[in-house]
């Protein structure tokens, strides 16, 4: 299909407002998959742009989140690095396993499940049930989040974000923490999709790669900005709400393809 002007402008504002709530937040990104879908664009074609915007978005967004000292990276006790480095590499494991998980499993199911969990945990947050930060915790965290991202694609930022908040880290900690591990996840992803899918379309494919990268590049410092004024209390109750509205939007789309 051929970008239209009036489609373009459509596409540079998502993107931005993508952007702009995954770094703020740690979580919203993806659900550009299923609104690029509703406006005609194939997956096949959808996937792989946003893998490589987010890798984009992502890497820019961990240096304002530094900046802003969002994460310290550079503190002695290295628990912000070791957070990344572990979902990171659980996220990996998670992507890898995903080409062979996802052809056995129900994509009904498997949505349902997401929507769901992300429901929970933003009910959760709300509530403001919470409990005392543990590595056996993150493990848990890091488990669940990769083996969502495993089966759909999707669910990760939702999950290791308020996963986090819940566990007892602070809320700039846990949004910089999974937007950095979700950069290196969607390079990685981008890469597994190139290796044994290929690319489909690749006019289109460049033009929507081209403007999605740009719009949530510029968004990304407001985003990170964002979570680093924001007030603790205030902080984890939106995006305890981000996480309900999401849960929602998940298992609201599924009518989309009835």
């Amino acid at each position: 299909m051929e970008i239209s002007i009036d489609i373009l402008v459509i596409i540079i504002i998502l993107g931005f407002i993508g952007a702009f709530i995954d770094n703020a937040f740690g979580m919203g990104f993806g659900t550009l998959t299923p609104i690029l879908t509703a406006m005609g664009f194939k997956p096949i074609v959808v996937v792989p742009v946003l893998l490589i915007a987010q890798m984009s978005s992502g890497l820019s967004g961990s240096i304002f989140h530094a900046i802003f000292r969002n994460v310290e990276l550079d503190s002695k006790e290295k628990r912000d690095v070791k957070v990344t480095v572990l979902l990171t590499v659980a996220g990996m494991i998670g992507m890898t396993a995903a080409i062979f998980l996802a052809i056995n499993l129900n994509e009904l199911a498997i949505n349902i499940y997401i929507g769901v969990m992300i429901l929970i945990v933003g009910i959760i947050m709300v509530k403001e049930i919470g409990f005392h930060f543990s590595w056996s915790k993150m493990y848990i965290i890091s488990g669940l989040a990769s083996f969502n991202k495993a089966i759909s694609g999707g669910g990760y930022g939702p999950i290791t974000t308020s996963g986090q908040v819940i566990s007892g880290r602070d809320h700039e900690e846990s949004v910089a923490t999974s937007v950095i591990s979700e950069s290196f996840l969607s390079g990685y992803g981008f890469l597994l999709y190139y290796l044994f899918e290929g690319f489909q379309n690749i006019s289109v494919t460049i033009d929507l790669m081209i403007v999605l990268i740009i719009s949530a590049v510029i968004a990304t410092p407001l985003g990170a900005l964002t979570a680093d004024r924001l007030n603790k209390g205030k902080a984890k109750k939106i995006i305890g709400y981000v996480s309900i509205v999401l849960g929602i939007f998940t298992l609201i789309r599924l009518f989309w393809y009835v």
